[in-house]
């Protein structure tokens, strides 16, 4: 058991609170086995806070190391200083990281307390009275009564509803963050209707009228009912249970068995919409609940910086075991050297202690050297990056209408700055996800779009005719999951719910949906009402009306969606199938349709970046449905998850076959504004784009064309051919390795490897120049940009592919691939590597080692990498596959299948969009449009870079100074290991000192936005690593150990008895007095460094210059005023009068009137 699962009682408020695959549930019987709905998001309790968050804090090795140097101090023959020189900077800091904790745990609490204090409604199910109850205080089995926009409490089960069909509309926006609102249905609502021989032939709603809240209660104490249901999981889209209901039709007792699903539970957070009342059981509170379990704590990322920072350190520890070595070393031989002469020190007498030489001497110089990783580092990084986030987070360039920016993990702003690939979703990233139904085509080859003039009545009239364009008519308005909101208008009882996301002309969770019911409107076909039981559709002047029996949803796994109804005055039972085409079609009889003008019609469509489904329908006899409808629901009521989703899906395929093919609907999806202009950009700064996408083939090629992702200097190899499905394995994995074997062997992969080998020479690589400061100077960027080693810009949008061009690709006949592959590649050309999830998938479990490197080989060196029909593990992989490779990754996206990318990459940006809120939770960076990604990365990612880059590398010169004229004083001193410094200058001189100056290289702005974003080739600085190597880092510690030496020796060189300002003022310049001038010059040098090395300096910068040095003189008058028994005493006034020293400049200088006595 861990640290925090022993504490785990303390702080956790669930009462007897058990994790159990199934529980027991009654209605009006509360139980006291399970926890309360207590909720608690926050992370410390009064008696947890200082235990846990010490434990947090000392998780990190680098804290561990300052705890072990503050254990030293402690020691009087190893602590060259006082112990408070580490205690209290190390105490400092650890509070500061406590308070900040403390307060943002704080907030939680008042959070929490706020939810827990809600009062609801409760009915009482003996007597049937309402009662009050508050939210924390609501247990498993209570029966709640929810009114009209009011916020369920827990995960509960619904039982009945006001509404006569037993729906329930809710909103989930703070669950989910999706605007449109979802259907749900009471369990109860259907036990009129249930039979022990069920048929499909009942389908009258459970009463005429609508309830009241008496009436519904005394239902549901005269049902019974005794509910099994899973326990505690995360599965926020699934549930799984059953219930078994009294039978109302008969005198003996006689039980129904109804499956649960996700449909029935109303999950905690969810809001009422549309319904007077509703009444439901709990079933799932406090910390049980599926919002809670879900809360789970994100993987945890470290910047490259971090990473590297961590290499850097290790060179470090080098440095300091090489000069505590041989300052040991020097020591004991200078000991036994001078034991005659000092013969008076009584630790000279006989043969030194071996203890001595091997433990104390080594511990008192690793003291000495200790501060060279300095401790304030730990805090100003933090401060400067979360600096870097809200500057990110105020900038108004980066901000919509309504939203702005959101930073999620501030540790990761360099990371921005160093990003090599770039991995994009289609639907919501590039595109609006805004569709629209742009045309119809049905099985005979005519068309129809919503937006002709009269296409309307034309369409009409061919509907007596053809009877696929009927059926086509049909899946657009019955084959959905939509809500109308007019009649959600008609239950609205508090004026409130006009305000609600929901009002709008239709919602549905799939935008799709939307758009085919809303084009179906333009053309003469309107869907009037639609509930979960009844659906009616106008065709011109004729009300057609239907009864839904049952709905087959959409899943990424089947890709298709289908419904089961029965039209009225129609004795025969409907099935409408929708989806993509490779999920559909093979279902359908093929004799019935031209498979290659169907083929011509979609690759047609897609060309055009349009978004296609196939349509088609099927007749089932009566015999047929109802053996069919009664196995779902015998499956429905299995409560293991795992099998009743296999077998439904068993079921559900079984029924989808034999499907007559009736047409093809086609969506268009725009572009966002913008997109083409950043991803030129992006392309022309190094960065490599790639699109992942669930979205068929041929739309992802065109996006791309559109996009500008491809453009006429690119050669498209494509790794998936177009007959693939016709394909077997083997012969699919010929033909991809016979691509990549092309792709290793021509011109294209070849120049562009020589190309990669260019920016690897070693003075790019390490930036030596950097160290020079050659790119510190504005005057020098100019330069940059025509230089040789990066080539010229891409060119610009208007100069790409022609966006109704055709790609060229290499599916021609070899002797054109010879011809045409010498001449393919330029400077700016590439190549451009498209394949399908299944080739990946295909690949991936081939086992063949050769293949899969020189594929991951091809794929790294493309320009563009297109990827069509990829599920969430696979856009995973592909990141994976990359970050493995050493580069850097960013993923952007904005539905819940981007979710495993986003959390895969270095960095995760999400956009909000209409498929929820999974995407911005999970990322690290939150924006409103793909276009504010190329300020994002070329502007504020370079710049975080530069600033941190110089953060660290300031911050170890200036303690590398400190540490290196520790030991150099030492030399001096025989090698005791006694310290230069003294206690109170050590402790000021990482803190009051030198801290301000440092931290506002965090409000450092080397270059302008607008250079950076017309300049984008800028970006290789940052992402090649050329502000922040192996070469500038120790770069700057050996500048630590030279201006260290110079500050030491110059001071040194004012001791002397025969200076004639000492002389005269009759007293000796003592140790002290060098002391003092070597703090001044070294905080004064210090700080000029800083503003000399500033490329924008403020007002604050003067002040954070004055405040240091005014800083050190306030501080050493109050310790000699306050303190004059110290080693100080009078050591200020007497270099003030020094005739050497020109006290006001801040630091020691020579004087050249200096006179020498014998």
């Amino acid at each position: 058991m861990g640290f925090l699962d022993a504490l785990n009682p303390f702080w956790r408020s669930e009462k007897g609170g058990i994790d159990v695959e199934t529980r027991t549930v009654l209605p009006g019987n509360p139980s006291n086995v399970y926890c309360d709905n207590t909720v608690r998001s926050s992370k410390y309790t009064l008696l947890t806070f200082l235990p846990v968050n010490l434990f947090e804090q000392f998780h990190r090795p680098i804290n561990l190391y300052f705890l072990f140097l503050t254990a030293l101090q402690f020691i009087p023959s190893v602590a060259p200083v006082s112990p408070l020189t580490s205690l209290l900077p190390l105490t400092i800091a650890f509070l500061i990281t406590a308070i900040k904790e403390g307060i943002d745990d704080w907030y939680g609490h008042r959070v929490d307390n706020e939810c827990n204090s809600r009062w609801y409604s409760m009915v009482n199910m003996e007597t049937l009275e309402i009662e009050r109850v508050q939210c924390r205080d609501i247990r498993v089995g209570n029966v709640l009564l929810l009114l009209p926009m009011e916020v369920v409490p827990c995960d509960a089960l619904l039982l009945l509803s006001s509404d006569k069909n037993g729906e329930v509309v809710i909103s989930t926006e703070a669950l989910d963050g999706e605007l449109v609102c979802k259907t749900r249905h009471a369990i109860l609502a259907d036990v009129n209707t249930q039979r022990p021989t069920p048929s499909a032939a009942t389908v009258d709603t459970f009463q005429e009228n609508e309830l009241d809240i008496r009436a519904a209660a005394e239902l549901i104490r005269d049902a019974a009912c005794v509910i099994e249901t899973e326990g505690p999981k995360s599965f926020v889209n699934s549930f799984t249970g059953f219930v078994q209901v009294k039978s109302p039709h008969s005198s003996e007792e006689e039980e129904i068995l109804i499956g649960l699903s996700a449909e029935n539970v109303v999950l905690n957070s969810s809001v009422l919409q549309n319904t007077r009342f509703a009444l439901c059981v709990a079933l799932l509170t406090g910390n049980e609940t599926r919002v809670a379990m879900t809360r789970m704590t994100p993987p945890t990322k470290w910047s490259m910086i971090d990473q590297q920072f961590n290499q850097m350190i290790i060179v470090v520890f080098l440095i300091q075991f090489i000069l505590v070595t041989v300052y040991v070393t020097l020591s004991d031989t200078t000991l036994e050297k001078d034991q005659r002469i000092l013969w008076y020190l009584s630790m000279y007498e006989g043969k030194i202690a071996l203890d001595e030489c091997i433990i104390l001497l080594p511990l008192r110089f690793f003291a000495l050297v200790s501060p060279m990783i300095p401790l304030s580092f730990k805090v100003i990084t933090d401060a400067s990056k979360a600096l870097i986030s809200l500057l990110i987070k105020w900038d108004e360039e980066m901000r919509d209408e309504q939203n702005h920016t959101e930073v999620h993990n501030s540790s990761l702003m360099e990371d921005l700055g160093q990003v090599e690939y770039v991995m994009s979703d289609k639907t919501g990233t590039l595109t609006r996800n805004s569709l629209t139904l742009k045309s119809v085509v049905t099985s005979s080859g005519k068309t129809f779009s919503p937006g002709v003039l009269h296409e309307a009545s034309t369409l009409l009239r061919a509907l007596q005719q053809d009877e696929s364009l009927l059926h086509l008519m049909r899946v657009l308005v019955y084959c959905n999951t939509v809500e109308s909101t007019q009649q959600m208008a008609l239950n609205v009882t508090q004026p409130t719910m006009l305000n609600s996301p929901c009002f709008s002309p239709w919602v549905s969770p799939s935008p799709d949906e939307v758009a085919l019911v809303e084009g179906a409107t333009f053309l003469g076909v309107k869907l009037l009402e639609r509930t979960r039981k009844r659906a009616f559709v106008m065709f011109g002047n004729n009300v057609e009306s239907a009864t839904v029996l049952k709905v087959l949803s959409f899943t990424p796994e089947r890709r298709r969606s289908s419904v089961l109804l029965r039209i009225d005055g129609d004795l025969r039972f409907l099935l409408l199938t929708k989806g993509s085409d490779e999920s559909v079609l093979p279902r359908c009889i093929k004799t019935l349709y031209n498979s290659k003008a169907t083929s011509h019609t979609l690759t047609s469509l897609s060309s055009e970046g349009l978004r296609t489904l196939v349509s088609a329908y099927r007749y089932l006899t009566n015999e047929e449905a109802e053996l069919w409808l009664t196995d779902i629901r015998k499956k429905e009521a299995t409560t293991i998850a795992a099998e009743r989703d296999i077998s439904l899906a068993q079921a559900y395929d079984a029924v989808e076959r034999d499907l007559v093919y009736c047409g093809i609907t086609a969506v268009e999806d725009q572009l966002q504004d913008d997109v083409c202009r950043t991803i030129t950009q992006l392309r022309t700064a190094g960065v490599r784009v790639w699109m992942l996408t669930g979205d068929k083939s041929q739309t992802a090629k065109q996006t791309a064309v559109v996009s500008g992702l491809v453009g006429a200097d690119d050669r498209v190899i494509a790794l998936t051919p177009d007959e693939v499905e016709s394909m077997s394995l083997q012969e699919h994995l010929d033909y991809v390795e016979k691509r990549v074997n092309y792709a290793l062997h021509k011109r294209q992969f070849q120049e562009a490897e020589k190309q990669h080998r260019t920016h690897s020479y070693w003075y790019v690589r390490f930036g030596l120049r950097d160290f020079v400061g050659e790119f510190f100077h504005h005057d020098s960027v100019l330069s940059l940009l025509f230089h040789t080693l990066y080539g010229t810009p891409s060119r610009d949008n208007h100069e790409r592919f022609p966006y109704k061009s055709v790609v060229a690709s290499d599916q021609d006949d070899d002797d054109k691939e010879e011809a045409r592959s010498t001449t393919a590649v330029n400077a700016n050309g590439g190549y451009v590597i498209f394949f399908s999830g299944k080739t990946i998938e295909f690949i991936r479990d081939s086992g063949n080692t050769e293949l899969c490197a020189n594929f991951k080989r091809v794929l790294l060196h493309a320009s563009t990498v297109i990827c069509s029909r990829m599920t969430p593990e696979q856009k995973s992989f592909v990141v994976q596959t990359v970050k493995q490779a050493g580069h850097v990754t960013l993923a952007i996206g904005d539905g819940d299948n981007d979710v495993p990318m986003i959390q895969t990459a270095h960095v995760g940006v999400g956009i909000r969009g209409r498929e929820g809120t999974q995407a911005t939770a999970a990322s690290d960076v939150v924006v409103s449009k793909f276009c504010f990604l190329s300020r994002l990365l070329l502007f504020h990612g370079h710049t975080a870079y530069q600033r941190s880059a110089i953060i660290v590398q300031h911050s170890f010169w200036k303690t590398v100074a400190l540490a290196w004229m520790q030991l150099l004083f030492n030399i001096y001193a025989k090698f005791s290991g006694v310290s230069f410094w003294d206690s109170f200058s050590i402790m000021m001189y990482n803190s009051l000192f030198t801290i301000p100056v440092t931290f506002l290289c965090a409000l450092n702005l080397p270059l302008p936005a607008s250079i950076l974003l017309n300049h984008p080739q800028l970006y290789i600085l940052s992402q090649r690593g050329r502000y922040l190597n192996m070469i500038t880092f120790y770069g700057y510690v050996l500048r630590g150990f030279l201006h260290g030496t110079i500050i030491f020796f110059v001071a040194l060189s004012f001791i002397n008895d025969n200076v004639s300002g000492v002389m005269q003022l009759g007293h000796p310049i003592d140790r002290t007095c060098d002391f003092y001038l070597s703090c001044l010059a070294l905080v004064t040098l210090h700080s000029c460094i800083i503003l000399l090395e500033t490329h924008s300096i403020t007002l604050l910068h003067w002040l954070a210059l004055i405040w240091s040095v005014i800083a050190l003189f306030v501080a050493f008058y109050i310790l000699w005023f306050f303190f004059r028994k110290s080693l100080f005493f009078g050591t200020l006034e007497k270099c003030q009068f020094l005739p050497a020293v020109d006290s006001r400049g801040g630091g020691a200088v020579y004087d050249t009137r200096r006179v020498f006595y014998d």
